[in-house]
């Protein structure tokens, strides 16, 4: 729609909808059947499943003018297919939300969360591989520590 902000090189899939004021960033995938509301912004190589849901009320009604409650889905992060986002969350940088999953706390840089509700249930790499107990990734070699918002690469 008009209004809505969509970045360089991103692929949306069919029936996609992206409403006015909605920030879609760059080389994000959105698969089919995603809508992307007003107060949804999507970071950089963010990947949407398909049919992922996301929210912009917490108390929707018909004919009634809620106010929208932002959500930010960090760069990088990845939705599982028929993943459930529930307004007012932040899903973290490189995190990993399991297919099906619904989302109701904010998930940290690089958790892997499954489940309704979902809880966390370890962490993956920025290459998208399950980290061991170390933090370290055996595909790529990348090794992580605790850091603020979640895990951050260790120098």
């Amino acid at each position: 729609m008009a209004g809505a902000l969509v970045g360089a090189d991103c692929n949306l899939g069919d029936h996609t909808f992206v409403e006015t004021g909605a920030v879609i960033g760059d080389r994000v995938t959105v698969k089919n059947g995603v809508a992307v509301w007003d107060g949804v912004t999507v970071e950089d190589d963010a990947f949407l499943g398909p049919y992922v849901t996301l929210t912009n009320d917490l108390r929707p009604r018909s004919r009634r003018g809620g106010a929208v409650v932002p959500t930010l889905i960090a760069r990088g992060a990845t939705l599982g297919a028929n993943a459930t986002i529930v307004c007012g969350t932040r899903v973290g940088a490189y995190a990993f939300v399991a297919a099906g999953a619904v989302v109701t706390t904010d998930v940290a840089d690089h958790a892997l969360v499954l489940g309704n509700p979902a809880r966390q249930a370890g962490w993956v790499c920025g290459c998208g591989e399950r980290l061991d107990e170390a933090l370290a990734c055996a595909a790529c070699g990348r090794a992580y520590e605790p850091g603020p918002t979640g895990l951050v690469q260790r120098p």
